[in-house]
């Protein structure tokens, strides 16, 4: 199983742990490194709470993510505006080298363990896509490797997720993300800004960080292709208080980062 900490992978893996949902034999944590706090939190938190019900959670992580930010690579799918002032959007590769491919070894390591040789579908992915995403769901890349969705199965929303986790007196987490990921929505980005702290600190690094890593071309993460700092305008930026927002239904939570 594909645990990213989200809501409905946490859902799914607390329906495991208290035997609603068949156990998965492996639970993978694949840690980009660039989550939001909130996340990293919750997973310090309720761990131990999966692990005094028999369920190992096993972290992986890509082999140097963090040296991204002063490389000249783009993995992300940042905006960009070119010499000439078209716009376009840089082919995402993050998901691929900061998720999957962790995930993938560690299946194969598991794999020679247990004595499993590579033939059609001898590994079942599972993934936390709910009914109401279900246009997420996609088959694997790889033939070894069968995708399955549980929730979808069982026809779950998010929203039955949540039902779900407050109903057994579980908490509803925070929403995986990376914290300069490009696919927020502004609401989310107003959010993160008014929350300030690190996971602010970090998005407005990064962006600022890939402007020039491309000949001919300007990056940015937010979706205007402006500055992120000038690009989220919050009420606190003219001494207003910052009004409800509408949850955000962009987000990682399956683990898998759009796949």
């Amino acid at each position: 199983m594909s645990l990213g900490w989200g809501v409905q992978s946490w859902t799914m893996a607390a329906m495991m742990a208290l035997d609603e949902l068949p156990r998965a034999d492996v639970f993978i944590h694949s840690d980009t490194t660039f989550e939001r706090s909130g996340t990293y939190e919750f997973a310090e938190q309720w761990t131990p709470w999966l692990g005094e019900r028999g369920i190992t959670v096993q972290t992986v992580r890509a082999d140097s993510p963090k040296q991204w930010r002063d490389s000249k690579a783009v993995f992300i799918p940042a905006f960009t505006v070119n010499n000439d002032g078209k716009n376009g959007q840089s082919r995402r590769q993050c998901t691929q080298r900061w998720k999957i491919a962790p995930i993938r070894q560690l299946v194969r390591k598991e794999m020679d363990a247990r004595g499993i040789s590579v033939a059609p579908e001898v590994v079942e992915m599972q993934t936390g896509i709910t009914i109401d995403e279900f246009q997420r769901m996609k088959d694997s890349d790889v033939n070894y490797i069968k995708n399955v969705y549980p929730l979808v199965d069982r026809r779950i929303t998010r929203g039955d997720c949540v039902a779900w986790l407050e109903e057994n007196d579980l908490p509803v987490p925070p929403k995986s993300a990376c914290t300069f990921c490009p696919y927020q929505s502004k609401v989310a980005w107003m959010r993160n800004k008014s929350a300030g702290g690190s996971d602010w600190g970090e998005a407005v690094e990064i962006d600022n960080a890939i402007r020039s890593r491309r000949p001919n071309h300007k990056l940015f993460v937010h979706s205007s292709r402006l500055p992120l700092e000038e690009a989220v305008n919050i009420p606190e930026d003219y001494g207003a208080s910052q009004p409800s927002l509408f949850d955000d239904i962009e987000a990682c939570d399956s683990g898998f980062c759009w796949t």
